[in-house]
């Protein structure tokens, strides 16, 4: 087996490495490698057909995204999610969110609002990810038109991980009524678009805690019933 990183040039190194990242985290964050998910180098590398060592490289690299954990002697294994973690990034979340309708409100321009438009409906055909891909899609929106490149990048990456909690509830949300969210989206738009900020902070806050309450007590019953 060729090992990139001594044979390939240094740019079909770097792309090596960078799929093998891009497809364990997606993994990951769909919960197709389950948390608690035991890891192993040699058959992560046996799946790519590559070497260990891009393998290794994305493991560390979603070690420190808090995706991985490493267990002395024995390897790897996908970071478990707990509720106490779920409601700790709900709450940064939160304080986030309520950041971004700031900018949003102060800095962003009469066209970029009305970018938000299409998310005030959502149409099962137009989101091949279904709900739960418009509804991250909607989040990200809101974390571009905020302008701040370190926020947009952390919220991003915080939406990431939540999507975890988000896919381990599913079949519990699934019962619940997306028109209910996507109302709740209307309002947010709504605030923005007339530059109430007060009103578009406390209907972010709102929103993000109903969604983390809706996950909390989906995965409780999902630790009961288990």
């Amino acid at each position: 087996m060729q090992d990139p990183s001594t044979h390939a040039p240094d740019a079909d190194s770097r792309l090596l490495r960078e799929q093998v990242y891009d497809q364990l985290r997606a993994d990951m964050i769909s919960c197709q490698m389950a948390p608690g998910t035991e890891i192993r180098e040699a058959e992560l590398a046996a799946r790519f057909g590559f070497s260990k060592s891009p393998v290794r490289d994305a493991l560390m690299r979603l070690e420190r995204e808090g995706l991985v954990i490493t267990l002395p002697r024995q390897g790897y294994r996908v970071a478990p999610v707990s509720l106490p973690d779920v409601q700790d990034m709900f709450h940064l979340r939160d304080a986030l969110e309520r950041a971004c309708m700031e900018r949003i409100v102060r800095r962003a321009s009469d066209e970029q609002l009305a970018e938000l438009e299409p998310f005030r409906s959502f149409n099962a055909s137009d989101w091949p990810g279904g709900f739960i891909a418009y509804n991250r899609a909607f989040h990200s929106k809101l974390a571009d038109l905020a302008g701040n490149t370190r926020m947009r990048q952390q919220l991003s990456e915080l939406i990431d991980q939540m999507e975890r909690a988000v896919q381990l509830s599913l079949s519990t949300l699934k019962r619940g009524d997306p028109q209910t969210v996507i109302a709740e989206h209307c309002q947010i738009i709504d605030a923005l678009q007339a530059r109430h900020l007060s009103s578009a902070q406390r209907l972010a806050s709102r929103h993000v805690t109903q969604a983390g309450q809706r996950v909390v007590q989906a995965m409780s019953r999902a630790v009961i019933t288990g």
